[in-house]
């Protein structure tokens, strides 16, 4: 393990100071070292205080799959120290080559325990929906990596932001568009259903490739159910997604 705990020192020197690592050759990391670093990265974290919030789905799309020579997407954990509260500024400077997406967030209601759900058992635990910013930030310089360097970089997840919450339906996915600004200039916009990869697939995907491995999903935690617009490279500017009838704003400078 000793090249394996060398790995997580310098993403996590890299991280706090800014600074991307060169890439490694693809095969440096095979996915389940990806995973069994991500997992003891998370744990570190957690010793020293932060608390697991939630997590994400990427490479939810055949295109990327098919690049990294994977059959299903890859997940990242998210913790309280990412959160970043909707309207405020942050600053680029704490932030090494960052990308923003716009997700569609389902929020649990109760746990679920390791077992057989289906895709209506797995909606019914979900309580709330909201739109949400994940900027995502990559410490592997150029955003060049294998799938397992990615992974140990927990799947890029950074920072990320949730609007209002509103209750949720099932009935409402038919109807989820989204638009995205940026300082005023429409960038991009869409029908969440219009995708191959839908949010509550990605979202079944998710919890179900977790509870497989015996962890647990909690109530209250959030599924980021994977990017709708191509990620975007941040500026200094202002970003306004329009979705599920709400306003979200962050600010970068």
């Amino acid at each position: 393990m000793r090249r394996e705990d060398d790995l997580l020192v310098r993403l996590h020197d890299a991280g706090r100071a800014v600074h991307a690592l060169p890439s490694l050759e693809p095969e440096a990391v095979d996915l389940p070292t990806g995973y069994t670093l991500q997992r003891e990265a998370l744990r570190r974290r957690q010793a020293g205080g932060e608390r697991l919030t939630g997590w994400k789905v990427a490479f939810a799309g055949r295109a990327a799959q098919d690049h990294f020579g994977i059959d299903e997407p890859v997940l990242g954990a998210l913790t309280d120290a990412m959160v970043v509260e909707p309207g405020r500024t942050v600053s680029l400077a704490r932030l090494i080559q960052p990308k923003l997406e716009i997700e569609l967030a389902f929020v649990l209601g109760r746990t679920l325990v390791p077992g057989f759900y289906s895709d209506e058992d797995i909606l019914a635990a979900i309580s709330e929906v909201a739109p949400a910013f994940e900027i995502a930030d990559c410490r592997w310089q150029g955003w060049r990596f294998g799938v397992g360097a990615f992974l140990a970089d927990n799947a890029a997840a950074a920072l990320y932001c949730l609007g209002s919450r509103v209750r949720f339906h099932p009935e409402q996915l038919a109807h989820v568009n989204y638009r995205l600004e940026c300082d005023g200039v429409p960038c991009g916009e869409g029908n969440a259903q219009a995708r191959e990869d839908t949010p509550e697939a990605n979202l079944c995907w998710l919890v179900r490739r977790l509870l497989a491995d015996g962890q647990c999903v909690e109530a209250g935690q959030v599924v980021l159910s994977g990017a709708l617009l191509a990620p975007l490279d941040i500026k200094a500017a202002e970003y306004r997604l329009y979705m599920l009838g709400m306003e979200l704003a962050l600010d970068f400078r």
